[in-house]
């Protein structure tokens, strides 16, 4: 390391000399500091896009694309309400008449009526030695000196059991099946013995379903994509119709409607946000010259429009645009003979004007009188799917609203992938790169270069020194020097 002399002699300020003479030496580090900070602005930019599309895709897309919103399903319980209540799975379909003649029960063993309270908690077959003994479908260990209570406990935590137990010292013990039905369970000799139970098998639910007897070994089951849990037996006879749920499919497009929306807005923000050239990210140097409201002002001016007109984000929105103005090819044909695919704005969905790019606008008036027309018409426009492309990200006419919609959010999340390493399954904003993408490779390159230049600044430096230090110490010498004559000619 060199001494550094600063201006003892010249009376110069060496330190301010080299930083001035340093600042232009810096010039290409900042320029290259200013572009690393530029591509990780962008970078920045294209997380925050792919983050939207990946939510679209599982939040959205995933959650439509599943039958029961696409074909929802509601019933309609009329006459004996109190006998059952209903609610409908997306299968469901038709009308139930249903008449409850015997609701199903559970087999039990209690303790009769020569039970008599213990003295002891102790169970008397517990008598020093351990042993097994079966209840319902398992078996249960009983230890030396085991108590009642400990022995009721081991039988409710054991699940394989099957069996649900209850002791009451005045009453005694109450053995209980977790399934109804007609079936027994087994018990131990020993227990029935110690605990003097009595044993009463379940039964089934008996009923008539639209004129045929029925027989279920539980009051909760399914008929027709119904399910139907029996609550009295008896009375008059309780009629459930399932109907297409319109209301709920007007809310899941509306709530799909809202996702495109949202989804293209911020693309749209993007690919046109302004682009101000001249606000350069600063440097160390320049923010100390600035308060910190100037800083985020000029910064924030900086990071505007660092995915403007890009490529991936306008390719994106023009191909979900096509997407839902192309239709769907349902086989129909109009009166010429000619291909008649199946529009959105049959489903009430229309784009607004040129300003609004793209954005969709729902007609649930519309859409619901679609629906009721044709009860498929949610199916064939968003879930069709051509096979032939199935396992392609390119789509046809054939495929439905949602086929083509993760198509082209696959190719743009790849796309993104390659281009800036960002995630094609993540939602988390502060998801790590890759660092083998373009712009990986790229900022690996950026950093070994800046790395190199300011290592070459710092040799600069200490050269610029060693020059003002070797000048101070030979003026130093002539000072030095001229004192020494003048002394002696004095």
């Amino acid at each position: 390391m060199v001494t550094r002399i600063t201006g003892l002699a010249s009376g110069m300020d060496v330190d301010a000399t080299v930083k001035k003479l340093m600042t232009a030496e810096r010039v290409p580090l900042d320029k290259l500091n200013q572009q690393k900070q530029l591509m990780e602005w962008k970078r920045e930019n294209y997380r925050e896009s792919s983050t939207k599309i990946v939510s679209f895709l599982q939040d959205k897309l995933g959650i439509l694309n599943r039958t029961a919103s696409m074909n929802p399903q509601k019933v309609t319980v009329t006459g004996n309400s109190d006998a059952l209540t209903a609610s409908a799975s997306s299968s469901a379909s038709g009308v139930l008449d249903i008449s409850v003649t015997n609701l199903a029960t559970a087999a039990r063993s209690v303790s009769n009526s020569t039970w008599t309270e213990k003295a002891s908690s102790e169970l008397a077959f517990a008598d020093g030695a351990a042993r097994t003994v079966q209840v319902g479908s398992s078996t249960i260990d009983v230890d030396a000196n085991e108590t009642i209570e400990s022995f009721v406990k081991k039988i409710n935590d054991n699940s394989k059991t099957g069996v649900t137990a209850l002791y009451d010292a005045k009453s005694g013990l109450s053995l209980t099946s977790k399934t109804t039905g007609s079936q027994a369970f087994n018990i131990d000799s020993q227990i029935s013995s110690e605990f003097k139970l009595s044993s009463t098998n379940g039964t089934d639910a008996v009923l008539k379903v639209n004129g045929l007897d029925v027989t279920k070994s539980s009051n909760n089951f399914t008929i027709n994509g119904v399910d139907i849990t029996l609550k009295t037996a008896g009375g008059a006879a309780t009629r459930i119709e399932a109907t297409k749920d319109t209301d709920k499919i007007v809310e899941n497009i509306q709530s799909f409607v809202d996702a495109y929306n949202d989804v293209l807005a911020t693309l749209n923000s993007k690919v046109s946000e302004e682009r101000y050239k001249k606000y350069t990210p600063l440097t160390t140097e320049q923010k100390a010259g600035m308060s910190d409201d100037e800083v985020k002002l000029w910064t924030t001016k900086a990071k505007s429009g660092m995915l403007r007109n890009d490529s991936i984000l306008q390719d994106t929105l023009s191909e979900m645009r096509n997407a839902m103005i192309q239709g769907v090819d349902i086989g129909r044909v109009d009166a010429n003979g000619k291909n008649k695919p199946l529009m959105m704005s049959e489903l009430g969905i229309t784009t607004g004007t040129y300003d609004t790019k793209g954005k969709l606008i729902l007609d649930a008036d519309k859409l619901r009188a679609a629906v009721e027309k044709d009860p498929d018409i949610i199916t064939n426009f968003f879930g069709k799917q051509d096979p032939s492309t199935a396992l392609t990200n390119k789509y046809t006419q054939q495929d439905g609203v949602i086929a083509k919609l993760k198509k082209i959010s696959n190719t743009s999340l790849q796309r993104m992938a390659d281009t800036a390493g960002t995630s094609k399954v993540s939602k988390d904003l502060t998801a790590s790169f890759l660092s083998t993408s373009t712009m990986g490779e790229q900022l690996t390159s950026l950093d070994r270069r800046i790395s190199d230049m300011t290592s070459r600044l710092t040799m600069i430096e200490t050269n610029y020194y060693k020059k003002f230090t070797a000048m101070e110490t030979a003026i130093s010498k002539y000072n030095n020097t001229s004192s020494s004559l003048t002394g002696m000619s004095s």
